[in-house]
């Protein structure tokens, strides 16, 4: 059974863990970090590929979470029950972090009503968009890290979640954010340079 869905999943490729995002951000019941374990397990990138991979995947997440954000705007405090039972929580978290619980709350369960308070709170909607970006990346390119590190171990990967403190989580996003600076850093003065040399008189 287990083999059928990998193999399934494989044969979706990246659209497929496009969709996974998407639908992992609309905030509804989904099993979201299986999925994307399974398939850097099963795309097996290099580091490059996944920093690359997961800017797809932020975005994506990021569209998706645009719709419970405008639901919550729109419809203010006329949401479902369901949902309802975990704004109190979410709207706490965000009256302690502000606008940054949006980015913070990403990796965590929490970060699924944050978008209903976020919406709730009239917050800009472009800044909730870079926020969320911002916050589901270092999720995305870990998940995908370990997937292919650990070879879709989940038993192994749970043991390496429960062996890490806060500090290690902590570490891992200032490494991501570097490695991200530095990507961005080398694309613009590649392009710099492209640029000079098609300026330059023949």
């Amino acid at each position: 059974m287990i083999q059928q869905i990998l193999e399934w999943l494989r044969a979706l490729g990246l659209p497929g863990l496009f969709l996974a995002m998407f639908l992992e951000g609309l905030s509804i019941p989904f099993p979201g970090v299986v999925i994307v374990l399974s398939f850097g397990y099963l795309l097996s990138p290099g580091l490059l590929s996944i920093a690359l991979i997961s800017i797809g995947m932020s975005i994506f997440y990021s569209i998706a979470s645009l719709i419970p954000f405008f639901l919550a705007s729109k419809l203010g405090g006329h949401l479902p029950k369901r949902i309802k039972k975990g704004l109190e929580k979410g709207q706490s978290y965000f009256n302690r972090y502000g606008v940054w619980s949006i980015a913070i709350s990403r990796p965590f369960g929490i970060g699924n009503y944050i978008s209903y308070v976020a919406g709730l709170s009239k917050v800009n909607p472009l800044k909730y968009f870079l926020l969320t970006f911002i916050g589901i990346y270092p999720w995305s390119f870990i998940m995908m890290f370990l997937g292919d590190y650990f070879n879709g171990n989940f038993t192994a990967i749970k043991q390496f979640f429960k062996d890490q403190s806060i500090y290690g989580y902590a570490a891992a996003f200032i490494v991501i954010l570097i490695g991200l600076f530095y990507i961005v850093k080398k694309y613009k003065k590649s392009k710099d340079e492209t640029k000079t040399a098609g300026d330059s008189p023949k």
